[in-house]
């Protein structure tokens, strides 16, 4: 086994977290290796280098101990862009994940059975099941393409501002991200609803179109996202489609109503929603902007995304 550690994660929190669970993990697995690369680039090359050492056998899980952009990243080390399958030689690789971060929704809906010292712990590799995953490609405003690749969510508008900032929070909001998550989230979220405008943005899926103003959209494979927020709609991690979760373009109040229902799971009944599910979805808006995949930032000038049908295999808990 593999931990692949950020020891950045949840305002440099991690690695003080991390020593409980290493100790008991170790006493499960003797081989485990734990490696803390020094940035996104590393952590890569060890992930593939990991793949390719034991390309004559199925390598042991490969686990990513951080939060959803560490789990992110290690997807996308182990996706090909080829085939829009695992590497060559991680075909039946088993992903982990160790939650260290300050939000870690690939652990949701949290059990008590699954955590050690208080952290969420996804490291069973013989109880693994395939899931989906989703693929993005982006076109860049420099002009050139990208392909990314994303297990929870994907947004554009207010989440996805509201992920950029608390990415790059700091002060009080910095202060408060080390100290109490949920309080951090809603900070950051009133700071940018204040300055929010609604994003004009062409939206097409396989038989629909949407092309009026939008607060968010949500393109999912998971319902939990921000925190505490999560949808009522039904997509699971292997149905083979999104929920696309649209918030109409609403004033201030209506926003914060939404939000504070999606707190308590409600958000298809609410007035300002429109919900969509599709297996590929197509987003054009009138200017480059941010796109989010599982608390990452992209900005793009469009995106086409799509779900690749049980294309991985993931730990259980």
């Amino acid at each position: 086994m593999l931990v692949v550690l950020n020891p950045q994660s949840n305002a440099g929190t991690a690695l003080r977290r991390w020593g409980p669970v290493e100790q008991l993990l170790r006493q499960r697995y003797p081989a485990l290796t734990v490696e803390l690369p020094a940035d996104a680039e590393q952590a890569t090359k060890l992930v593939r280098a990991h793949i390719d050492n034991h390309a004559d056998r199925t390598p042991g899980p490969i686990v990513a101990a951080g939060g959803d952009g560490m789990v992110n990243l290690v997807l996308n080390a182990v996706m090909d862009p080829e085939t829009d399958r695992p590497r060559r030689g991680a075909e039946e690789i088993a992903l982990g994940a160790v939650g260290l971060g300050s939000s870690n929704d690939f652990h949701k809906p949290l059990r008590s059975e699954s955590m050690i010292a208080d952290v969420a712990v996804r490291v069973d590799a013989d109880r693994a099941e395939r899931v989906d995953v989703g693929k993005v490609s982006m076109l860049l405003p420099d002009g050139t393409r990208a392909v990314r690749y994303f297990l929870l969510n994907a947004s554009m508008g207010l989440v996805a501002a509201g992920n950029d900032s608390f990415n790059h929070a700091s002060g009080v909001v910095g202060w408060l991200k080390s100290r109490n998550v949920e309080a951090a989230i809603v900070a950051t979220a009133l700071a940018n609803i204040a300055t929010h405008t609604p994003l004009r943005v062409e939206i097409r899926g396989t038989d629909w179109e949407h092309r009026t103003p939008i607060t968010n959209i949500g393109v999912i494979k998971s319902v939990h996202f921000a925190g505490g927020m999560y949808y009522d709609t039904p997509v699971t991690r292997a149905d083979g489609h999104f929920d696309v979760n649209i918030w109409d373009a609403v004033g201030r109040a209506r926003v914060l109503a939404l939000i504070a229902g999606l707190y308590r799971g409600k958000f298809s009944t609410s007035t300002a929603a429109i919900c969509h599910r599709d297996t590929a979805v197509e987003l054009r808006p009138d200017r480059p902007a941010p796109l989010e995949l599982d608390g990452e930032i992209t900005v793009v000038e469009s995106a086409r995304l799509e779900v690749l049908p049980r294309v991985l295999k993931v730990c259980a808990a």
